[in-house]
């Protein structure tokens, strides 16, 4: 396996993570675990890829607090390139604050990423020399729909785009005819595509939908139902890994770096989406954002056993 170089353009902030002990009583205080770590869409994708053994870059902005040097000193140490992210003088991180349900799963959340709004088309346009020297770019929409606008029209290698929320998923409109391959959940694809998705044959239409308007391959996220992906007239539907749920924090952001990998790679529509699968299986095992037991060698290992009990009667 042969490391590929990425640019990830994105957002990086600190993650609060609440988990009630009981069932959530909205409107009360709820007893429970509090974690605090490093987190963000493009930070996540891009920590999990350098885990990976990939070269990555990381064109982010940083404040110029404590939590901001613990984010340059992890990555550094990690060996991913921050040579062209921004260090903002005066401005705090940016902060992810998430409320789960017991078993893990989200229950509502609320980000503050104004920082990211410093990662400007005039910002980009310096630094196009290494964007368009990587095999691959990652973008979220964490950053300004006008700087998404400029990579996909100024870049030449393939844009993997993540939809990132609902409310950020419209940044996306315009650069849909342009990307290669947008990673979403079932309500960002219900916004970019106007389908209300209830059944599979749902995603299919979705599906046609975005190729219609340009989009090669089209990953969607299902949370505890699994995935989906329609790439070149194959479309799959699979289970998610069978594993124990500690958090599921991050586990959408491993998808996208592990399906992102697997399309480098040239694997088959199959093996992007189980490959995705097995990433964000790894992820929801760790308490933390992006699972610092990440390797290649794992990841491989995850989708060979998936793959082993998939085809068992």
């Amino acid at each position: 396996m042969g490391a590929h170089s990425f640019v990830v353009v994105g957002g990086n902030n600190v993650d609060i993570n609440a988990t009630a002990a009981t069932a959530l009583v909205y409107g009360d205080s709820n007893p429970g675990g509090i974690h605090t770590g490093l987190g963000g869409v493009g930070r996540n994708i891009a920590e999990n890829l350098t885990r990976l053994g990939q070269q990555v870059s990381l064109i982010t902005a940083f404040g110029d607090d404590e939590y901001a040097s613990l984010a340059i000193r992890q990555a550094e140490r990690l060996g991913m390139d921050l040579s062209h992210a921004i260090r903002a003088e005066h401005a705090a991180s940016c902060v992810y604050v998430c409320i789960n349900e017991p078993n893990g799963e989200m229950a509502v959340a609320v980000n503050d990423m104004a920082l990211c709004e410093r990662i400007t088309p005039a910002y980009l346009a310096e630094r196009l020399p290494v964007l368009n020297a990587a095999d691959a770019i990652i973008v979220d929409a964490n950053i300004p729909e006008e700087s998404i606008d400029f990579i996909v029209q100024r870049c030449t290698p393939p844009i993997i785009a993540d939809a990132v929320a609902a409310k950020k998923a419209a940044r996306l409109h315009r650069s849909l005819p342009h990307l290669h391959a947008l990673k979403a959940n079932q309500i960002e694809i219900e916004l970019l595509t106007g389908t209300t998705v209830t059944h599979e044959y749902d995603l299919h239409a979705a599906a046609r939908t975005l190729h219609q308007m340009g989009v090669d391959t089209v990953l969607i996220t299902l949370s505890s139902r699994g995935a989906f992906i329609s790439e070149g007239g194959a479309q799959f539907f699979d289970r998610p890994v069978p594993q124990r749920v500690v958090n599921t924090t991050g586990c959408g952001d491993a998808f996208t770096a592990a399906a992102a990998l697997a399309m480098v790679e040239q694997r088959s529509a199959r093996e992007v989406l189980g490959m995705g699968l097995a990433g964000a299986a790894i992820c929801a095992m760790s308490k933390h954002a992006v699972s610092d037991q990440m390797s290649y060698a794992l990841l491989s290992e995850t989708l060979r056993v998936a793959l082993q009990q998939e085809a068992k009667p």
